[in-house]
Formats: structure tokens, sequence, C-alpha cells
């Protein structure tokens, strides 16, 4: 007799996480704290597919946020780029414009200890690397996905304020604005479809594109739609 298996793949939980937030949105009294939760979680592992690559090297290491990042793409000239600060975000951080610079001395040793792999990079070092060429730019139809000072804003209180919350809370009266809620996770869900479906960076091997496409679609439209009834979104 078989043992009956429940396989689990970051594209079936990107998947689980929109049936989620669907399933939240049919009840009669939806939590839009949680479905902001769950956008957010499923926007980072969104981020995090499309940045992986086939074995995980973009995504598993330990990386530092206060660092620069020399690259070259094919035979074209060696880039630059560094963190940048965002006005008015205390945590959150971009990537700067690449600009060129000289070849890196690149150590042959082989003394060097190879690099920590079992431990999957935080959301802001993945929010600043989808929106720069060097890290999304693995072909050339490759797209990265650009957000605005205001939207990392609105990120950055959903990560610290809504999520951080969710995850360890401490028994409390906790209020956030409704209007607030949905905004934060209608930028999540459009940077999951811009990450996934327009960066050409996802293979989807183990869930179809179309059906999870159309499923995402559908749960922008809820958020829409909730948006018109609280008459702030939309």
């Amino acid at each position: 007799m078989k043992t009956a298996i429940d396989e689990i793949t970051n594209l079936r939980l990107v998947e689980n996480g929109l049936h989620h937030v669907q399933f939240e949105f049919d009840r009669a009294a939806p939590s839009y704290f949680r479905i902001a939760r769950e956008a957010h979680l499923l926007f980072y592992r969104s981020m995090v597919e499309a940045l992986r690559g086939s074995a995980n090297l973009a995504v598993t290491a330990r990386l530092s946020e206060n660092r620069s990042v020399s690259y070259q793409r094919g035979t074209g000239p060696w880039m630059e780029i560094h963190r940048m600060d965002i006005p008015g975000c205390r945590k959150a951080w971009r990537f700067s414009e690449p600009a060129p610079c000289v070849s890196p001395n690149i150590s042959t040793c082989g003394s060097c200890e190879p690099p920590e792999r079992d431990y999957l990079i935080g959301f802001y070092n993945t929010l600043a690397m989808i929106q720069t060429e060097c890290f999304m730019g693995r072909s050339v139809h490759s797209r990265w996905h650009l957000l605005t000072d205001a939207d990392m804003k609105h990120l950055e209180w959903l990560h610290e304020h809504v999520r951080n919350e969710y995850e360890h809370f401490v028994p409390k009266l906790y209020m956030a604005p409704s209007e607030d809620l949905l905004h934060a996770t209608r930028i999540c869900l459009a940077g999951s479809d811009a990450v996934l479906f327009e960066s050409n960076n996802v293979l989807f091997q183990e869930v179809p594109q179309e059906p999870l496409r159309a499923l995402l679609s559908s749960v922008i439209g809820k958020v829409d739609d909730h948006g018109k009834k609280l008459g702030k979104i939309g």
C-alpha cells in the first residue's frame, strides 16, 4: 500500500496563498488584516521564485545589506550597484542605478569557505533585488519590477506592522485602517503578477501558468471591488 504524499513546492505555496486570500474575501465579514498578511507572504514567495534560478544560489546565501555588487552581462562592461536609502523608510531600501566600474579582482583562493546555502534571504533583500537588472536580468527577455518610493514605504508598514504583528501577536487590541490593508494587498498582488508572469524568469512546471494567473487576476478583482465599497480604492 502506497503512502499518500503531500507535495510542497514554492509555486504550489503561492497558489495555496491565493486560495486562502480568495476564501477570506468570500466570507461574510473578511479579515483585511489576514488578507494583507497572506498577500505579503505570497509576494515574498513570488519574488523568491523569480530570483532563484535553477539552483537557489541567488536566494539562499546570507547577504549583507550594506554592500555594493559588481556584475557583468555577457561580454558587456562591468557595472556596479550599491545600497540606497529610501526617503521615509527606516528599513526598506533599494539598489542604485547601475554605473560602469572597473573589473573586480576575483580571488582564486581555494581555502575560502563556501557561502551558507540553508538560509533564505529576507523580505527586504528580495524587494531590493527584484528591482535591478543585476539579479533579475538572467536572459535578454528578462524584466525587473520597479516600485515607487510610496509603494516601498507602504510595504515597509505591511512588513513591520501587519506581518510581524500577525506572526508574533501579543494579545491586545490592534487596529489598522482597512483601506491601507487593501492598498498594501494590491501592491503585493500586482508585484506578484509582475515577477511571476512578466519577468520571464519563472518556469511553470508543477503549476500551470494560465490557471494560476487567472486565479491571481480574480483575487485582484476582489481587492478592487472591496476597495470601491470602502470608497478609498479604485
